[in-house]
């Protein structure tokens, strides 16, 4: 749930971001492109996390001695 969330509030900040860019640049504003570009951004943001506990090497266990 929580990445259908992140995904979903990635897509509206992309156009909140993508309508601010076209505005400061005089560009015209593209929703689609915007809504695309958001989305795999999220998408990777949601990933790279996984990817990156994938790639840390597991701990040892400790031996006690009694």
């Amino acid at each position: 749930m929580r990445y259908i969330a992140t995904i979903f509030w990635g897509a509206i900040l992309g156009q909140v971001v993508g309508f601010l860019i076209g505005a400061l640049n005089s560009a015209t504003y593209d929703p689609k492109l915007s809504l695309i570009i958001s989305v795999i951004f999220a998408v990777v943001l949601c990933v790279l996390p996984l990817i990156m506990d994938a790639n840390t090497p597991a701990e040892k266990p400790t031996q006690h001695q009694a």
